[in-house]
């Protein structure tokens, strides 16, 4: 596999992952909830996969911009929640549970962590990524 087709890959899973959390955030019934974990928990846990996957190929410099994306979405999915949705409520505290599980991953994959999916590609191949 070279790194061109991993990063198709990896952004395909981003995708499918981005929309699990929309067809959640926007389905006419709450999901039901796990009683080991909060609906706040859950928005801190997706947000922080979404964040951490979304850092395994983004460049040091550009993890802000691979952040700022993911909160992004969001407030985009709080407000289609509160504004387009008549059987869902936009909860600002949803947003800052999503806003929690990203600081967290940016914490985790800062200082130069950053594209970490590239380097363990780069591993296991035995091939240089970049």
């Amino acid at each position: 596999m070279s790194e061109q087709e991993l990063r198709r890959a990896w952004v395909v899973m981003l995708g499918a992952l981005v929309a699990v959390i929309v067809f959640a955030s926007l389905y006419p019934r709450p999901l039901p909830a796990h009683h080991a974990f909060s609906d706040k928990t859950g928005h801190y846990l997706a947000y922080l996969a979404l964040a951490l996957l979304g850092s395994g190929i983004a460049t040091p410099a550009g993890l802000w911009r691979t952040m700022l994306r993911c909160f992004l979405l969001g407030l985009a999915l709080e407000g289609a929640q509160g504004f387009l949705t008549a059987h869902r409520v936009a909860d600002v505290r949803d947003l800052l549970a999503n806003g929690a599980g990203i600081a967290t991953a940016w914490l985790i994959v800062g200082w130069g962590r950053a594209g970490w999916g590239l380097r363990a590609f780069e591993r296991m191949s035995g091939r240089r990524a970049g």
